[in-house]
């Protein structure tokens, strides 16, 4: 029997769940957010994910929409960086977007927005894509 997926909600805006048997955080967004809320999100997933150092994100941005530049400077400059010395290494994002924001190929491959040793981060419209991506990764590592 495979364990039960630790479910979290940050206020009325993130679902986290937890796969410890995928090695997974999977984070939903549930509706639009301020700028403060899109930080509040992105503290609690690391905390979620830190307990077990999980590496391997899936974050469905479809509901929550766009963010402003500043929101998203943050995430890309002083979020993500923090990451792989927390989780100890390299830390795969797969983002889930509506399919209206990325081109048929970027769909189906996920379109690269981030690749560096610390965070390889993907956007996908497809999340059965997104979570092959994402295990294809942990398979790769693991094997490394």
């Amino acid at each position: 029997m495979s364990p039960v997926p630790t479910v979290t909600t940050v206020a009325d805006f993130v679902e986290l769940t937890l796969r410890e048997d995928l090695g997974t955080l999977l984070g939903r967004w549930l509706r639009q957010v301020s700028t403060d809320e899109v930080r509040q999100g992105y503290e609690a997933t690391l905390r979620a994910a830190a307990p077990q150092r999980v590496r391997y994100w899936l974050l469905d941005l479809r509901r929550r929409g766009t963010i402003s530049e500043d929101s998203t400077q943050w995430v890309l400059s002083t979020f993500l960086p923090r990451l792989t010395p927390l989780l100890g290494g390299r830390v795969y994002l797969a983002f889930l977007m509506s399919p209206a924001h990325l081109s048929n190929v970027d769909q189906e491959n996920g379109a690269p927005l981030v690749s560096n040793a610390d965070c390889h981060v993907r956007l996908f419209s497809d999340e059965g894509l997104a979570t092959e991506w994402l295990a294809r990764r942990r398979a790769h590592e693991n094997n490394a």
